[in-house]
């Protein structure tokens, strides 16, 4: 089954991940090591489908630690994760090829800089996982690419909406930009 926007979810997709625990960004420790878990999609559906905040959003972008995706992509939406609660998400993922200790490591990072603490008290926010596209479910969707030697996702945004698994929006970055894929562009279309 082919991923687009306004088809139906694929069934079976599992990414590799390791819990981020955001209840105090303080005792975050990027350098700590776990093992990773197999986040699968189909149950995180099946369960967002039973409540208010009903919608999953993959952030996908091309590697951690690099300079678009660190710097300009991925902190405004930590900055405004419960304006994405409130408009019904209630799990963010954020997808990179890179292997899933990076990933983890990265997103530690970027939590312990940009998320919103505060917001967490308000009982919106959405669950965040950086996570790696262990299984290649943006290769076999013509959402990746070889750049120089090495297979990097394509920098894109999808919205997932579980009562129905339509995607509702999916927003590919063609140039060097972040005008589909950015928070505000996927804010316009919960």
């Amino acid at each position: 089954m082919t991923f687009a926007q306004g088809s139906p979810f694929p069934e079976g997709v599992k990414f590799a991940y390791i819990p981020i625990n955001t209840n105090d960004t303080r005792l975050i420790d990027p350098l700590k090591c776990q093992q990773p878990l197999q986040l699968k999609l189909d149950e995180i559906i099946s369960y967002l489908a039973t409540t208010q905040q009903s919608k999953v959003l993959i952030v996908s972008v091309p590697g951690a630690w690099t300079p678009t995706c660190g710097e300009i992509h991925v902190p405004p939406y930590l900055q405004n994760i419960a304006s994405l609660g409130s408009n019904g998400v209630g799990c963010v993922i954020v997808l990179a090829s890179n292997d899933p200790f990076v990933v983890n490591s990265w997103g530690k990072v970027l939590i312990k800089q940009f998320y919103n603490v505060d917001d967490n008290k308000k009982g919106v926010m959405p669950k965040i996982v950086f996570a790696n596209d262990v299984d290649g479910f943006s290769r076999k969707n013509g959402l990746a690419a070889d750049v120089g030697g090495f297979s990097r996702n394509k920098r894109y945004a999808a919205v997932i909406d579980c009562k129905t698994r339509n995607v509702e929006y999916l927003g590919v970055e063609t140039e060097r930009k972040v005008d589909k894929s950015g928070y505000e562009a996927v804010l316009a279309k919960l």
